[in-house]
């Protein structure tokens, strides 16, 4: 079973890009994802966007931030025994149609966590704004220096793992200061660190607006 959560805060000019996207790509889906939209407290017309498709979705009332939406999915994940989960981000500069390059790792060579990355092709990050071109890619390499592992693009927020790998420490995680992007980059560091899990990085796009 494999679940792909969404959260989403006040993205209504590219929602409907999105989710279109989303309903194109079940179509083609060989692996039968299931897509859970989590309404992270916007307050623009993202909630009346989400209910003209045809999704699961959950609302939250109020912002709590990015990392207390993850950390519902994986308590979700948990809870309804969903083997994978994939974190894909809202404002759509990803695409659900990479779900299975992210997948393929973890069903032909067993890996437990995958992450995405723009920057082993090209034409992946070609179009990114310079200064995260260069800002994502010195923090790539501190990260690889501090992990002892090569890190090519530390902040993607595409990732793919084995849901046993972090639910038994839901308890851990379950903290305010993890509510924020702290959540991302301490789970990333955590597995990087670990001797018992397996990682890697697979090329994805990443599709940002020409303008905003």
């Amino acid at each position: 079973k494999i679940i792909c959560i969404i959260p989403i805060y006040n993205e209504e000019k590219r929602l409907d890009l999105l989710l279109n996207e989303v309903k194109n790509f079940q179509k083609k889906d060989p692996f039968k994802t299931e897509f859970l939209l989590i309404n992270n407290g916007s307050n623009d017309n993202t909630d009346k966007i989400i209910n003209s498709y045809d999704l699961k979705s959950i609302r939250i009332k109020k912002n709590r931030g990015i990392g207390y939406a993850l950390l519902l999915g994986l308590k979700i994940a948990k809870s309804n025994n969903y083997d994978i989960l994939i974190q894909l981000s809202g404002n759509f500069k990803m695409s659900p149609f990479d779900i299975p390059n992210m997948l393929k790792p973890i069903f032909e060579e067993n890996v437990d966590y995958v992450s995405g990355t723009r920057f082993i092709k090209k034409e992946n990050y070609i179009n990114n704004p310079i200064f995260r071109k260069l800002s994502i890619k010195a923090l790539s390499i501190i990260f690889s220096l501090l992990f002892k592992k090569k890190i090519t693009d530390a902040t993607c927020g595409f990732r793919a793992y084995k849901t046993s790998i972090l639910s038994k420490n839901i308890d851990i995680l379950d903290k305010e200061e993890f509510y924020t992007y702290g959540y991302e980059y301490y789970v990333l560091g955590k597995v990087l660190k670990s001797k018992n899990i397996s990682f890697t990085e697979v090329p994805i796009t990443m599709n940002y607006p020409k303008t905003g």
